[in-house]
């Protein structure tokens, strides 16, 4: 078995991936789009073979032989230099001279291993290929008598320039540093008569003013910044130099920083825009979407008008929507036979029973392939079970009280309905899905679960004008789902109506009611045909924002995430 994105990135290496198109198709974007598609982490050489049924046997076997298992490491160095021979074939001269380099290192460890056949596994193999790219280098290539050249101090001996650049002329790098790769102690070379680094500074102080004893125009560079490029510090070279001349020029040169005014990201609507919108408006509009062009405008536009997904990859990991929704159709599994009963504290007793297997179905059907038995997914899988285990602790210890009576209305129910805006000669459709609604001692509930955290503050409102603030953008979901099961029902307020949420990171603040009080006196948490008047007509002007044809999309300037 391999790891995906092992394959993925050798078979994208631009001189394989081009030999592997049938048609205008690339087998190896077909491959990596069923891979996201099934969340497949390793692969068999059998799922390999199924994309390559259509290229050339030429030119699939010895791309295919690099993952067949093999016996022996002359074997597998045969295999890889195969593939290096066939890549050549349609190589650009860039491409040829690494691929050169690469066929020269692998030949070396090929005659080595025959020579003396110390190589016994992938491991070594491994190691000591790195140790052989290390001293490899692409060598640049020019007309030596005319033009730009490019050389290292130990290149430019014997030879004279009219113009000389030196770049980098700091301490550590012109001479290097003194750390050198030797078990022998430097007071041991010095009594033994062995070359240290005083003789290689030497040599390169030698070679260094060597090169600008006839140069006509000498230019030397070096950085200042104290950095991951070095300490800041000129070379000793340049000082000894400064101290000799006194017809030096110094200038320090830094980059121009130009401070541009930041322009948001802006897109006018025009007809091809409205259409679109006039379809959502037919299909519908979720309270998430609102919450979402409240956010970000911009956001909105690309998911909803230009209808862009996001790109879809390898979930080795779970998700935390994932996660959230396992949380949620485990919950409907459970409480979904008791649609239009009461729930006692015996029925939570057998429900907490079944919280394991139904926690492990939905992982399998949402996370396809994916390993919940070790590691980090294992946690998660357990956070998940805890999440779900607690809220049934949660209302099994409320229902054990006589007094407490929890009757289920619906769970994830879809709801719809259509509202009429001023100005406009269409209606606009909101729709949404409500996790649960219930009734609890008489008051009917509506309730969002959300495995991250919320607190009271997000639900607590008494001023509707606020609501394109962040913080309440919870309490606009919670209410839209309110005023959709009102219209979907025809709620005549007969009964008291209340709408929250149930936080699975704060579930020991139980249910957090919305809350319409104003200051620190007693919550006013009942929803009325009043407050959900007030509270649309807020809505209807921010739809009216998005269909109006003079309000662009822009991109706020301020964004938090």
């Amino acid at each position: 078995m391999f790891y995906h994105k092992d394959v993925i990135t050798l078979l994208k290496q631009a001189p394989i991936y081009q030999l592997l198109y049938h048609g205008d198709v690339n087998i190896i974007d077909r491959l990596a789009t069923d891979i996201a598609k099934n969340n497949v982490t390793f692969l068999g050489l059998d799922f390999l073979k199924n994309y390559f049924d259509t290229i050339p046997i030429s030119v699939k076997a010895p791309i295919l032989d690099c993952f067949e298992p093999f016996q022996t490491i002359t074997d597998f160095l045969a295999r890889v230099l195969a593939l290096l021979l066939l890549l050549k074939e349609t190589a650009n001269e860039m491409e040829k001279e690494y691929l050169f380099r690469f066929y020269t290192v692998f030949v070396q460890l090929q005659n080595l291993h025959a020579t003396y056949g110390y190589i016994k596994d992938i491991k070594t193999l491994h190691q000591l290929f790195k140790q052989l790219m290390q001293s490899e280098s692409i060598s640049f290539q020019g007309e030596p008598l005319q033009g730009l050249q490019l050389m290292g101090v130990l290149e430019t001996r014997v030879l004279d320039f009219d113009t000389v650049i030196i770049t980098s002329v700091n301490e550590g790098v012109l001479p290097k540093s003194h750390q050198q790769n030797s078990f022998v102690p430097l007071d041991v070379k010095i009594e033994f008569g062995l070359p240290t680094y005083r003789e290689k500074d030497a040599l390169f102080s030698y070679h260094f003013f060597r090169l600008l004893q006839r140069a006509s125009n000498i230019f030397i560079l070096y950085n200042t910044e104290h950095d991951s490029y070095g300490s800041g510090e000129k070379s000793r070279f340049l000082t000894q130099l400064e101290l000799l001349r006194k017809d030096i020029k110094q200038e320090i040169v830094i980059p121009n920083i130009s401070t541009t005014k930041t322009i948001p990201k802006e897109i006018l609507k025009n007809e091809s825009v409205f259409i679109r919108l006039k379809e959502l408006a037919t299909k519908g509009i979720s309270p998430s979407a609102l919450t979402n062009y409240l956010y970000n405008p911009m956001a909105f536009y690309k998911q909803k008008v230009l209808r862009i997904k996001e790109l879809e990859d390898v979930e080795e990991t779970i998700a935390v929507n994932t996660m959230g929704t396992v949380v949620h159709d485990t919950l409907e599994h459970l409480y979904e036979p008791y649609i239009g009963k009461y729930v006692t504290a015996e029925v939570i007793t057998t429900m907490e029973t079944m919280v394991e297997d139904v926690v492990v179905h939905y992982f399998k059907k949402h996370f396809k392939n994916g390993n919940i038995i070790v590691g980090k997914n294992r946690l998660i899988f357990e956070v998940a079970k805890r999440f779900v285990s607690n809220f049934l602790q949660q209302e099994k210890r409320q229902l054990q009280d006589p007094k407490n009576k929890l009757k289920i209305i619906a769970t994830e129910q879809t709801l719809s309905t259509e509202i009429r805006v001023e100005g406009f000669d269409f209606p606009i459709k909101i729709h949404g899905q409500v996790d649960r609604i219930d009734q609890w001692n008489g008051v009917v509930r509506i309730i969002d679960y959300k495995t991250g955290r919320v607190d009271d503050t997000n639900l607590k409102i008494s001023d509707f004008t606020k609501i394109e603030e962040l913080k309440y953008h919870k309490a606009i979901q919670v209410m839209l789902y309110a005023f959709l099961y009102t219209k979907h029902s025809n709620f005549s307020f007969n009964q008291p109506l209340e709408a929250g949420i149930y936080s699975f990171k704060n579930l020991g603040k139980g249910f957090l009611k919305m809350n319409f009080s104003s200051g620190r006196k007693s919550p006013d948490t009942l929803i009325t045909p009043e407050r959900l008047e007030a509270f649309m007509e807020e809505i209807k002007e921010v739809l009216k924002e998005i269909y109006d044809p003079s309000v662009s999309f822009t991109e706020p300037l301020d964004l938090k995430y």
